[in-house]
């Protein structure tokens, strides 16, 4: 089994390093940290780190580890919730001794040593979850660790929404719900936003743009979110507030990352299938929810035409 093979390897290794994806979410984050705490609980005397960078609405799961690039020497090195390698952020992770991929995507790349890739399964943090489930003999969870899984379960479910969720998410999510953090200071820190951040909610919904196909779609260069004084990330999150609008089956935020000279871009779906394109253009996930970073705007129009083609011929089959 799987899982044997991964617990016999996190045994084997005084020196773990677990990575995440580039802009990661509290999915993401949540299964790294959750796991590192996890780990740590259960065998005290090794040395579990959590390494990458956080974004602004990530950080009240936890703090990461700064480590040298001497640390990865004989290391076990596990990488959550991210397919490809060109998505993992710090490339260090190629530097460990042994590799370990957890992942709920669908699988668009193969590398590592042992890869638990399972699409069956709503978010990364309810694969850590299933770990501890399946293994409560060895493994030890808690209260922290318990906090950081539920939050990316909540999150990468849409509060349990998504037609990913199934009676396992759901029990697992109550298993993490009997440790006794703080609820609603959780709910606070992941769903809580200012008036600026509000406003800005309030312009998406006036100023998005939309095809007789069922494509929407909203361009937000960096002039916008300095007018709102409003992060890239937090403008990428904010996808979904094109959800559940009756004419539309497909939403794309493009987000301008002025650091990068690149385009976020978000892929939303109720029906077409999305991964597909965001592959196209050098990114992946989920059939309905994707993502990819492009180099220019020119290459946005482009993703427009396609996300546009995808609609209509879905509109057809249907």
């Amino acid at each position: 089994m799987i899982q044997k093979r991964i617990l016999e390897l996190i045994e084997n290794y005084e020196k773990i390093i677990i990575h995440h994806h580039i802009n990661p979410d509290c999915d993401c984050m949540g299964s790294q940290l959750g796991l590192k705490y996890m780990i740590k609980a259960t065998y005290p005397n090794k040395d579990v780190f959590a390494v990458g960078h956080h974004n602004e609405s990530t950080r009240f799961l936890g703090d990461l580890d700064e480590i040298s690039d001497e640390e990865y020497e004989q290391s076990l090195v596990i990488i959550v919730d991210v397919g490809n390698k060109e998505r993992v952020n710090d490339k260090r992770f190629l530097n460990g001794d042994a590799l370990i991929k957890i992942d709920h995507h669908p699988k668009t790349e193969e590398f590592g040593d042992i890869e638990w890739v399972d699409t069956s399964f709503a978010s990364a943090t309810e694969m850590i979850v299933d770990l501890f489930i399946q293994n409560k003999d060895k493994l030890i969870m808690t209260e922290k660790a318990a906090r950081c899984l539920y939050a990316g379960t909540l999150t990468d479910t849409g509060r349990y929404y998504y037609n990913s969720v199934t009676p396992r998410t759901l029990m697992y999510g109550a298993e993490l719900y009997q440790f006794g953090f703080d609820k609603q200071a959780l709910y606070a820190d992941i769903y809580h936003q200012t008036i600026a951040e509000l406003k800005f909610e309030g312009y998406i919904l006036n100023q998005f743009q939309y095809t007789k196909n069922g494509l929407a779609y909203m361009k937000i260069e960096k002039e916008l979110l300095e007018r709102f004084h409003i992060s890239e990330e937090f403008a990428s999150i904010k996808v979904n507030r094109l959800a559940n609008i009756k004419e539309i089956i497909t939403w794309i935020f493009f987000v301008e990352y002025k650091d990068l000279g690149k385009v976020r871009v978000e892929f939303r779906s109720r029906g077409p299938i999305v991964n597909k394109l965001a592959t196209k253009y050098g990114g992946g996930g989920h059939n309905f929810a994707s993502g990819a970073l492009v180099d220019s705007w020119d290459i946005v129009d482009n993703i427009i035409e396609d996300a546009d083609e995808i609609c209509l011929k879905y509109e057809k089959k249907c």
